[in-house]
């Protein structure tokens, strides 16, 4: 039975925290605070107070009015640009005193609740290379390019700031190629982006995950973990969203159903079914993207055929798994294969 997740409106995240860095950058194009906070339920003295904390439907709305309010494309990759390592207490210290990409990416893992609320990252290696995922933690519909744009943005520059140098990620989108692609050729680099994948993945080879980083302190990101478990060790690390993708993946090969995921999140099915139309989702829409992400990985990754693919995730035959594909991404299979290619002697996820 699934134990514990936050849900899009628990309100636990210090306003001071990201909002606050989001709102600043607004009030840096001379917009002001009160516009910026309408329908949030937030007063700008409160937030200054330090003691304020909002839910993440909350975040959702200051994000929406930030971008009618200054529809520029960069301010998505402003955010990110300086949202990481940032202060928001023992997650940032730990991203501040990380000796290694690895060590960045366990802590990102860990206390993804705090430093990452809406876009939580999911990391998988193969044999040469390391795959970071970003996973809808809340149901962000129509700020969901917004916050794949500022997560990406953030690791990369993070990343960068760490190492003392810029890292050869490469970059596979779940959407289309948006109207404002220089921007993403300006901070991400031109080569290396393909979009229209079906997931939104940062990819770098293994060897950069241990290579030693000049600001980094292993002693000092051990000791900083030990006091940071302790103080979140009872807090739920999943958003509502990502919990129910974590239990569709670990249940895709044997089967599985509403009414077995409602059990197992200990509801009803139409309490769970109300559950998901409270963050933006459904099952349906939920299960079809694990499906995706892991045929993804088994087509790209495993390098197996439909024939394969189609029988460890129970289609009744090709055919039907070609079409399901197909509904998925836009692709065939086949095309999927030809298209994305984003190392030179390997695939996208």
């Amino acid at each position: 039975m699934i134990s514990a997740w936050y849900e899009c409106d628990e309100k636990y995240l210090p306003a001071h925290y990201q909002p606050a860095l989001l709102l600043d950058l607004l009030l840096a194009r001379d917009i002001s605070s009160h516009k910026v906070l309408r329908g949030t339920g937030l007063f700008y003295d409160d937030i200054l107070a330090g003691k304020q904390k909002v839910s993440a439907n909350q975040l959702k709305t200051l994000i929406a009015t930030g971008c009618k309010l200054s529809p520029e494309p960069d301010l998505s990759f402003r955010w990110g640009d300086n949202l990481w390592p940032g202060h928001y207490g023992s997650g940032s210290q730990l991203l501040s005193n990380a000796p290694d990409l690895r060590h960045a990416l366990k802590a990102l893992v860990n206390y993804r609740r705090f430093l990452s609320p809406l876009l939580a990252p999911r990391i998988v290696e193969d044999e040469r290379y390391c795959y970071v995922q970003w996973l809808d933690s809340v149901g962000l519909q129509e700020q969901h390019r917004f916050m794949v744009e500022t997560t990406m943005m953030a690791l990369t520059s993070m990343s960068r700031w760490l190492a003392g140098r810029a890292l050869p990620w490469r970059y596979g989108f779940s959407y289309g190629q948006p109207a404002w692609y220089e921007e993403y050729a300006v901070h991400f680099g031109a080569s290396g982006l393909q979009f229209g994948l079906g997931a939104d993945v940062m990819i770098i080879e293994k060897k950069w995950l241990d290579m030693r980083w000049p600001r980094g302190s292993e002693t000092a990101f051990r000791a900083e973990w030990q006091q940071a478990e302790l103080m979140h060790r009872d807090q739920p690390r999943d958003g509502f969203c990502e919990a129910v993708y974590h239990w569709l993946l670990a249940n895709l090969e044997s089967g599985s159903s509403l009414s077995a995921a409602a059990q197992a999140f200990a509801m009803s099915p139409a309490t769970f079914k109300r559950k998901l139309k409270k963050h933006n989702s459904q099952f349906q829409q939920l299960q079809d993207m694990a499906r995706l992400h892991v045929c993804l990985y088994l087509l790209h990754i495993k390098g197996m055929n439909n024939e394969q693919v189609a029988a460890r995730l129970h289609f009744n035959d090709t055919t039907n798994f070609r079409r399901a594909f197909k509904r998925w991404t836009g692709l065939t299979p086949s095309d999927s294969r030809q298209q994305f290619l984003l190392m030179p002697d390997s695939a996208v996820f």
